[in-house]
């Protein structure tokens, strides 16, 4: 057995409440950390210190680190099934490279100007032959 599983860890300290309100069932304990991790998991990915964290206050909800760390997974895991990818960063600076930028009239009668002054001089060259 380990120690997480002892009487002595859930008789320690660090299970204790962190108020003097009436205490949670086991059950209560674990459904308030679900709703806490969802809450957070719907943020962002959980970093590693994020999670860790969530496992240590799990400790006030008198979960052991065992189960806390059993509910992350287990939260994380539907998050990743229910809710659609965002698309990567990569697919938006495409999308935003293939969308045509317009360019300013005056560098659009500039470049006109030039393809056109470009073919006449085709054409004289052309008619000196």
């Amino acid at each position: 057995m380990r120690f997480h599983d002892s009487e002595d860890y859930r008789s320690s300290d660090r299970m204790q409440l962190l108020h003097n309100g009436p205490s949670l069932s086991r059950e209560e304990g674990r459904l308030i950390f679900r709703e806490m991790v969802r809450a957070e998991a719907k943020n962002g990915n959980l970093s590693n210190t994020r999670r860790k964290r969530l496992i240590q206050y799990a400790a006030a909800l008198q979960l052991t680190p065992l189960d806390a760390s059993r509910i992350v997974s287990e939260v994380c895991f539907e998050l990743a099934v229910h809710d659609p990818l965002q698309p990567p960063v990569l697919y938006r600076m495409v999308e935003a490279a293939a969308t045509p930028q317009r360019w300013p009239a005056w560098a659009r009668a500039l470049v006109a100007m030039i393809a056109s002054m470009l073919v006449f001089h085709l054409v004289v060259r052309l008619v000196r032959l």
